[in-house]
């Protein structure tokens, strides 16, 4: 005796009864030659499923070239030009920072000023296919800072954008890159053993097509404020970005979710009807 295949998805009735004479007629379990089971009905969901997890924990990471300095902006005389020093800047997504500040108390005129920022873009792999783009990084600031003045105010900012396709637009020209996605300090006083830190994680996403090469692009900023008497940024006051991980600096983490798994992900939750 067989069993009939279901002709189509609405003729189900034949499965309403179970085929008593078939299952009556089944060998016994010590029937037949040792080893003569059949081996699995299929690949089975395992692999599937490592696989998933892996791909969910993983991310890709990518370096971020050394930032560039762009703005200098400073009080006029020697003063001014000599003050806010930066080290050279290293592949590690940081820019360091130092200075050494004394205005004397018969000077007149507004108080002194100083912003210096600098910028960095990564270029991204193309993707393989359409999709989306998921990125995370860490934005952090440390300042130590030492001093006695009528005014002495130190902040810092992180400017971000990111576009899909580096060949049809800019990530500095993204709607909003004007305004910082971080102040990590705003204001600290450089008091006496001043030792200010920051630390903020970002997520996101944007679509992409198969073959673009997005970038992101990052400004790093410090701005200070000062007006009579003195003030000195230690060594150790610097900006940096870098994995969501507290760990080293200097990298980003990015992973592509392909449209069509997002579409599944999206009807998983949809339960199967039997029409």
């Amino acid at each position: 005796m067989t069993i009939a295949t279901v002709s189509g998805a609405r003729d189900l009735s034949r499965l309403d009864e179970l085929p008593v004479e078939l299952i009556d007629d089944l060998p016994n379990a010590t029937d037949g030659a040792a080893g003569s089971a059949r081996n699995g009905l299929g690949d089975s969901f395992d692999r599937i499923q490592s696989g998933i997890q892996g791909w969910l924990r993983h991310w890709e990471p990518q370096r971020l070239p050394a930032f560039t300095a762009v703005r200098d902006e400073m009080p006029e005389g020697d003063r001014g030009r000599s003050a806010l020093q930066a080290a050279p800047t290293q592949a590690d997504g940081a820019v360091r920072i130092t200075a050494s500040l004394y205005d004397p108390p018969n000077r007149e005129g507004a108080p002194l000023s100083w912003s210096r920022n600098w910028a960095s873009v990564a270029v991204l792999p193309p993707p393989r296919e359409s999709g989306r783009l998921y990125y995370r990084f860490r934005v952090s600031s440390r300042l130590v800072l030492d001093g006695q003045a009528a005014l002495s105010l130190v902040s810092t900012s992180v400017n971000f954008g990111i576009v899909a396709d580096a060949a049809k637009a800019s990530p500095f020209h993204t709607p909003g890159f004007a305004t910082p996605i971080a102040r990590p300090l705003v204001g600290v006083q450089a008091r006496e053993d001043q030792d200010a830190s920051a630390s903020q994680v970002f997520e996101g996403s944007i679509a992409v097509r198969q073959g673009d090469t997005p970038a992101m692009a990052f400004v790093i900023g410090t701005d200070l404020l000062f007006d009579d008497g003195w003030v000195r940024v230690h060594e150790g006051s610097s900006t940096w970005i870098g994995s969501t991980e507290p760990g080293a600096s200097g990298t980003v983490e990015f992973r592509y979710a392909p449209a069509a798994m997002l579409r599944l992900l999206g009807r998983l939750d949809e339960p199967h009807r039997v029409v």
